[in-house]
């Protein structure tokens, strides 16, 4: 019971380390923009979700070692350099993991994402 209570803690606190309030426009972490989708900032090492799609993706890179490459699954989601956030596009349902790559060729944490929900904005 203890082993899953801290497993759980662990992953809220992961989760509560790219999170920030609906609408934040500082590109501290996942702001919910109501216009027509969600909106997410990933960065590596982080998870993110969106209820609604498509979802706007923008992915945050680390302030040294770039420039980057951002790959989701076998093609590049984007590039970039050291301390810019990047737009990598609209996604639709599903799962997504995003590696980064640094200018030595060396993988990150990756990112994650799940996207799910109704494309007319309903549960």
């Amino acid at each position: 019971m203890i082993i899953k209570i801290s497993g759980l803690l662990a992953i809220l606190a992961l989760l509560a380390g790219c999170a920030s309030q609906p609408g934040d426009s500082s590109g501290s972490g996942t702001a919910c923009d109501r216009r027509n989708f969600d909106e997410v900032t990933l960065q590596p090492g982080c998870t993110g979700y969106c209820s609604n799609q498509p979802c706007a993706i923008s992915f945050r890179l680390p302030e040294s070692g770039g420039p980057f490459e951002i790959h989701n699954r076998s093609f590049m989601a984007g590039t970039g350099n050291n301390g810019e956030t990047v737009y990598l596009g609209g996604y639709w349902l599903g799962s997504y993991i995003f590696r980064t790559e640094n200018a030595a060729g060396e993988t990150l944490a990756p990112a994650y994402l799940t996207v799910s929900g109704d494309p007319a904005g309903g549960p």
